[in-house]
């Protein structure tokens, strides 16, 4: 077990490595932590709210059913740092330096991208003519965390399975409540 988590630390830092040198530029700086932002949990907040003033009798429904996803995500998450207790990429890089202060100390799974993949599922599931939107964006989030180096895109494909899977656990269980 030993090598291959040594092999998957090995493609998931080349990974990090690449896109850091190839793909992030300083000049977007301000959009890319713009977009991890919209990641910290406000927005979430505001698009269940706002489904529930737009249309409560329908929207009940997601609003109830995010609740549930997010009650299923957020614990699954803090077992998982600190299961893994994977260092951020600042730690585990020399001379390596993030763009901003990770707000936990492990890196597995991206939290703010569990989150994301939690709405946007529920988005996918309710609101399905926002789909490709919702999907974007929660993408961007999970990106974003990486451009900002705080991030491996194994994290990141983590962060997506656990917010999908807990979205659509939730949705399985919502009857039964």
């Amino acid at each position: 077990m030993g090598i291959l988590k040594t092999q998957f630390q090995q493609l998931d830092t080349n990974a990090f490595l690449w896109i850091q040198h190839k793909i992030c530029k300083t000049r977007h700086l301000p959009i890319v932590r713009f977009v991890s932002f919209t990641g910290d949990g406000w927005l979430y907040l505001l698009i269940a709210v706002g489904a529930l003033i737009h249309n409560l009798d329908k929207n009940l429904v997601f609003f109830y059913s995010s609740l549930i996803a997010y009650a299923i995500q957020v614990p699954l998450y803090i077992i998982l740092k600190r299961k893994f207790k994977r260092n951020r990429p600042q730690d585990f890089l020399i001379a390596f330096q993030a763009k901003i202060k990770p707000s936990d100390q492990f890196s597995f799974p991206s939290g703010h991208t569990a989150a994301a993949f939690v709405m946007a599922t529920q988005i996918v599931i309710f609101f399905p003519i926002l789909s490709i939107l919702a999907i974007c964006w929660a993408l961007l989030i999970g990106l974003s965390r990486i451009f900002l180096g705080v991030h491996f895109p194994g994290d990141i494909l983590a962060g997506i399975f656990l917010g999908i899977l807990s979205a659509l656990f939730a949705g399985a269980i919502y009857p039964l409540f």
